[in-house]
């Protein structure tokens, strides 16, 4: 492996709220830990994404991150101690380089990163900074004065290094203390390199900046392009005992007919993704002519869809599902279909729409020989 990422997440932030650590709190329905980690993996810099959790937190960081392939590993009593666990694990990988970064610290950018990686080519350790343009006094035993603040750095994360360089570092100064991990890189002699921080990139420590960057989320225009896929599917009836219909089994005395499990709902949801994303269709990925899809479970290809979907950097904003037949009733496994699509597409229950109509007893679909879907998706740039 050549690039880790290192997210530490160990903290407990008891100055920010004495019950939930502050990286598990949400903004925008997203928690400040999982904004993080989704940035670092829709960069695509990064062979394996590392994640330093507290031992009394291990649950909600599983929890959180459940659809990341992340290695999560228990922290110490100290961000330098778990710093160093972290490491440990990376060494297992034999990297080249590895970025440090404070989970607190979720609006970093992908240009941050490429200039990290970039610089570490011709250095030991890459550091964003900010520059200090307010007045600085240092006061003490009634003594003020003045500091050159053109000789001071704001320091951010994440940092780079060359991955053999840090992990000595910890190593050699394991006994000491240090507030980040470009300081050890200089304690051991590392070359380093500053790189312009960004302002929007402040770490959250107390509750005033949460609530500033929730107001900063809340307010922010979406100015992404809007795209809309249309998906269509239909399937024939034929004897059976249950219905597959939007991954959940429906009691009838018929079902559908198809190569796979002929889930006519998702079928149709994969498409429409797919459509808007300008990726063909699923038949293109999923060919009925190869048989390891015979009877395959349709939740498969909807899991497929939303790689693809993270892959070209995509969110969804808007699922509208329609049904066409005559029977089952399916008004009272709504519920249930969102709660599945929701799962697997890592989206709000709120923002898919469910509603069955009939052909008012018309053609094939009225005489109960099939069931067809149609679907609407919209889905903008992340």
């Amino acid at each position: 492996m050549k690039i880790i990422a290192l997210i530490v997440s160990g903290g407990e932030g008891k100055r920010f709220d004495k019950n939930l650590p502050k990286q598990f709190f949400s903004i925008n329905g997203k928690s400040i830990l999982e904004i993080s980690v989704r940035n670092f993996f829709n960069s695509n810099l990064f062979d394996k994404i590392i994640v330093v959790s507290n031992k009394k937190f291990l649950k909600i960081t599983k929890d959180i991150l459940n659809n990341y392939d992340t290695d999560i590993v228990v922290g110490g009593t100290t961000r330098q101690n778990s710093v160093l666990k972290g490491l440990e694990k990376a060494n297992k990988y034999k990297p080249k380089k590895i970025i440090i970064h404070d989970a607190v610290r979720p609006f970093f950018s992908n240009k941050t990163l490429n200039k990290i990686v970039t610089q570490l080519d011709n250095f030991d350790c890459v550091v964003p900074y900010l520059k200090i343009f307010d007045s600085v006094r240092h006061y003490e035993n009634k003594i003020y004065r003045n500091l050159d603040r053109d000789k001071l750095k704001l320091i951010q994360t994440p940092q780079g290094f060359k991955f053999n360089t840090i992990f000595n570092a910890h190593q050699k100064f394991k006994g000491e203390q240090f507030t980040d991990d470009s300081m050890l890189a200089y304690r051991n002699a590392c070359r380093i390199k500053f790189i312009d921080g960004e302002i929007l990139n402040f770490k959250v420590t107390k509750k005033k900046d949460y609530e500033i960057i929730k107001k900063m989320m809340e307010s922010k225009p979406n100015n992404s392009v809007l795209k809309v896929g249309n998906g269509f599917d239909v399937h024939k009836l034929i004897n059976g005992k249950f219905i597959k219909l939007l991954g959940i089994k429906i009691p009838f005395n018929k079902k559908l007919e198809g190569h796979s499990d002929a889930d006519v709902g998702i079928h149709a949801i994969v498409d429409s993704i797919l459509g808007a994303l300008s990726k063909g269709d699923i038949g293109d990925y999923f060919p009925p002519s190869e048989e390891k899809w015979k009877n395959k479970d349709s939740k498969y290809f909807l899991k497929y869809s939303k790689k693809v979907l993270d892959d070209e950097k995509y969110i969804i904003n808007n699922i509208d599902i329609t049904l066409i037949c005559e029977k089952p009733k399916i008004s009272s496994y709504k519920k249930k279909m969102k709660k599945v699509i929701a799962s697997i597409l890592d989206i709000k229950e709120n923002i898919i729409n469910i509603k069955a109509t009939t052909t008012e007893k018309l053609g094939f679909l009225g005489r109960e020989e099939g069931i067809a879907c149609q679907v609407l998706t919209t889905i903008s740039k992340i």
